[in-house]
């Protein structure tokens, strides 16, 4: 029997390949479609044959990739959630293995992340309550995948003894994330004063002023010194 390059044919693993692509391909049409109507601020109120115009499908087509509109939310907020795994893992090994360096990098690509995803955001926060129990178990479980790298560089600062005594790590954490997510909430209230650098660089001197041990504020100076007017 001839095989499929003696033949002329496509072998199927190289089909299979194609489809993997096309497929990734069209989902990111679709996802960053939804994006750009979120940034409009109109998300909420676009009907899918709308979303198929913005992405330049069809709607059968986006309903072969996602169940609806509530599985077109959860995955641009789970894609946002990627993005900001990726850049706060990257942003925290540029700064080498110190661990207060390192969570203060992680907390800076967080806020950075949602600046630039700010109605996604803002989307989350408004259909939460309307979205099904299983999709928001889905962003629950993703959001907190965004810990993790700030847990395990929070923890390595106290095994260093470079944190208070009896420091409540995953408060901290927490406190991170909320911070983080309120500068894509609330940025409108500071006007053009704040802009997300001096936002985190002040955030991050408050929450660092409050866990390093004494002892230890003079060799985290720079980031403990008040921003700069």
């Amino acid at each position: 029997m001839a095989s499929s390059a003696e033949d002329g044919s496509v072998p199927e693993e190289l089909q299979r390949e194609i489809r993997d692509v096309r497929s990734r391909w069209r989902t990111r049409q679709v996802l960053d479609a939804a994006v750009r109507l979120m940034n409009g601020g109109s998300f909420e109120a676009v009907s899918m044959q709308a979303l198929a115009k913005e992405a330049g499908v069809s709607v059968g087509l986006i309903y072969s990739y996602f169940g609806g509109k509530e599985d077109v939310v959860v995955a641009v907020v789970l894609d946002v959630i990627e993005e900001l795994n990726s850049l706060a893992t990257t942003a925290m090994d540029t700064v080498g293995d110190d661990p207060v360096e390192r969570l203060a990098a992680g907390f800076g690509a967080y806020a950075r992340v949602l600046d630039t995803h700010r109605h996604a955001g803002l989307l989350t926060y408004r259909q939460s309550g309307e979205l099904g129990p299983d999709a928001r178990n889905r962003l629950k479980a993703g959001e907190l995948t965004t810990l993790v790298p700030l847990r395990e560089a929070a923890g390595a600062a106290e095994a260093a003894g470079l944190l208070v005594r009896g420091a409540d790590l995953d408060l901290l954490v927490f406190d991170m994330m909320i911070l983080a997510h309120g500068w894509a909430l609330k940025h409108w209230h500071f006007g053009d004063d704040v802009d997300v650098h001096r936002y985190v660089a002040a955030q991050t001197a408050a929450m660092l002023r409050s866990v390093l041990a004494p002892e230890r504020h003079a060799a985290y100076r720079h980031l403990l010194e008040p921003v700069p007017e």
